[in-house]
């Protein structure tokens, strides 16, 4: 008896859970249609104040192109009275070089968790909050790309055009060519020879006079 009772208990559950699922597909259109508004974003954190920020003590004090055509940055630090020479994807001292860019004389810097912007002009770093980064990634990348096709372009040898030969200069070039071919034995152009190719092949020894 307890068995049936238990069986009778789950099938009741069981169908009491379709209809559940069945109610609630019926009013999923409309809560897909956010009636009550859309869900508030999450705010960005605000970026941390420079006097509380680790780019406080250091000061971008050169860029210049490394010696691999990578861009290198001067950073000193004015209160462990360090200097550091940083290239992108070599972390010293706990500072990482994200970006640098030589034409806009700035660089970004990471610490942890936190990223700042240098410039050589100025020397209070600005500190970046995620959106910010994201901007000047997408800045760094568009600028990089339109350097690199510069150079390349600056670098590629350049291909001189063959010169186009018409009229007098073209029959003189293929007469040059028949002549050439005659001989050194080669199968000669269907171009007839002129009496002056034709003497100067005799006198050659190239041909028989006629």
């Amino acid at each position: 008896m307890k068995k049936k009772a238990a069986i009778l208990s789950l099938l009741t559950f069981a169908l009491s859970a379709i209809a559940v699922e069945e109610e609630f597909a019926r009013y999923q259109i409309i809560i897909d249609k956010h009636p009550f508004g859309e869900e508030p974003l999450e705010a960005e954190p605000v970026p941390i104040p420079l006097n509380q920020s680790f780019a406080r003590h250091l000061r971008l004090s050169m860029l210049f192109e490394g010696p691999n055509g990578d861009v290198r940055a001067g950073i000193i630090d004015a209160k462990d009275k360090k200097n550091y020479i940083l290239s992108i994807g070599d972390p010293e001292g706990g500072l990482e070089l994200l970006e640098a860019d030589l034409s806009a004389s700035e660089a970004m810097l990471r610490k942890g968790t936190e990223v700042a912007l240098f410039k050589l002009e100025s020397d209070k770093p600005e500190p970046l909050s995620k959106s910010q980064q994201a901007a000047r990634r997408s800045s760094y990348a568009g600028r990089r790309s339109s350097r690199m096709a510069a150079t390349k372009k600056r670098t590629e040898p350049k291909r001189s055009a063959a010169p186009r030969l018409t009229g007098a200069a073209l029959k003189k070039h293929l007469e040059g060519v028949q002549m050439n071919a005659i001989r050194e034995g080669l199968p000669p152009l269907p171009l007839p020879l002129t009496p002056e190719m034709d003497a100067q092949l005799v006198s050659e020894g190239v041909l028989d006079p006629q």
